[in-house]
C-alpha cells in the first residue's frame, strides 16, 4: 500500500499548521502534488512521490511543456516539489532530492504590466460599478487591491474583523501568516462598510461570491479582468497587475522603496527593486521629451 497520500496529508498540514500557510497556497500545493502524483502512476505506476526517480520527474517536465504550460508554471510545480522533499528528508522519510539535477525551461524575465493613473481614476470616477451589494463589493475589492496593493490571497483571506473603521486601517495576514496593517482612504473604507451592511448574507468573509460562499481565486480573477478590460487595453488584467501598479505608482509619486517594501509585505529589498524598472522607464520618457534632446536630434 503507497505512503504517498499519508505522507502529502502530513506535509499540507506542517505547511497549514507550523508555516502557517494560507488556505489559497495549501490548496494550490495539493493540487501540483496530486496532479504529479496522477502522471508518476500512469507512466510508471508509482504513487508514492518519496520513491520516484529524476528520470521520471524530466519526463513530467516534458509532459508540462507539451501540455502548454508556461515556463513560471512549471517552475512553481517543480518548487511545490521540491518544498516536499526538503521536508520529507528532515522528516527521514527520503535520503535525497530526485529533483535537484532537473533542468527546467528558461522563465524570461518581463517587465510586469502598469495600469497608468488616469485610468486607474477613470474607474473609480466612472459609473463601472453597479449599485447593488454586488457592485460595492466589487468596487471595494478593486479599490483594496489597488489602494493597498495586498495580494489576491490576503485579499481572498480578509474577515470582517480585519477591519479597523475608527483608526482607517487593514489587518492583513501575508506569506507566513505574518501580520501588516495598512492604512484606508475614506472613499474605500465608506465603499467597504456600505457593502458589509447592504450584502444579504452575515458571513465573517469580508468579501464573498454571489451565492454568499468564499472567494475563491478564479472568482476574483474574473472580476479583476473585467473591470480593468472596461477602462484599457492591458493584455494582462490580473489582480497582481493591481499590486505592480500600486507600488510603481507610490514610487513615482516619490515614497521610498523601503515604506513600498512594508506595505507590500515583502521579506527582502530586492523583491522591491522589480518595480524601480518602471520609474526608471519614466524617467527615460522625460529625458527623452527634454528640449535639450530635441534641438540634438533636430525636432
Amino acid at each position: 500500500m503507497t505512503q504517498s497520500p499519508q505522507h502529502i496529508a502530513q506535509f499540507l498540514d506542517y505547511l497549514q499548521k507550523e508555516r502557517r500557510g494560507s488556505d489559497h497556497t495549501i490548496r494550490c500545493y495539493k493540487s501540483d502534488l496530486k496532479q504529479m502524483q496522477r502522471y508518476m502512476l500512469e507512466a510508471y505506476e508509482v504513487e508514492d512521490l518519496t520513491s520516484i526517480e529524476s528520470e521520471w520527474i524530466r519526463s513530467w517536465v516534458v509532459e508540462l511543456v507539451k501540455a502548454g504550460k508556461s515556463p513560471r508554471t512549471i517552475h512553481r510545480k517543480v518548487s511545490v516539489y521540491r518544498t516536499f522533499v526538503k521536508y520529507a528528508r528532515r522528516q527521514g522519510i527520503m535520503i535525497t532530492n530526485p529533483a535537484e539535477s532537473v533542468v527546467l525551461p528558461k522563465v524570461e524575465k518581463r517587465m510586469p504590466e502598469v495600469v497608468p493613473e488616469h485610468t486607474m481614476n477613470q474607474l473609480f470616477l466612472e459609473e463601472v460599478f453597479a449599485t447593488d451589494w454586488k457592485g460595492r463589493r466589487d468596487r471595494s475589492m478593486m479599490a483594496l487591491l489597488y489602494e493597498t496593493g495586498i495580494r489576491m490571497s490576503e485579499l481572498i483571506g480578509l474577515k470582517v474583523g480585519d477591519v479597523n473603521g475608527a483608526r482607517k486601517e487593514l489587518r492583513v495576514y501575508g506569506k507566513g501568516r505574518k501580520e501588516r496593517v495598512l492604512p484606508l482612504l475614506p472613499s474605500t473604507l465608506e465603499s467597504i462598510m456600505q457593502h458589509v451592511m447592504d450584502r444579504p448574507v452575515g458571513e465573517d468573509d469580508l468579501f464573498v461570491t454571489d451565492a454568499g460562499s468564499s472567494l475563491y481565486p478564479s472568482f476574483v480573477y474574473r472580476r479583476v479582468n473585467h473591470y480593468l478590460g472596461e477602462v484599457s487595453s492591458l493584455q494582462q488584467c490580473s489582480p497582481h497587475v493591481l499590486r505592480h501598479t500600486f507600488a510603481t505608482h507610490l514610487l513615482n509619486r516619490g515614497a521610498e522603496l523601503a515604506a513600498v517594501k512594508d506595505l507590500l509585505g515583502h521579506a527582502s529589498l530586492s523583491s522591491t527593486q522589480v518595480y524601480t524598472q518602471h520609474t526608471t522607464a519614466r524617467l527615460k520618457e522625460f529625458h527623452n521629451a527634454s528640449p535639450l534632446n530635441k534641438r540634438a536630434t533636430g525636432e
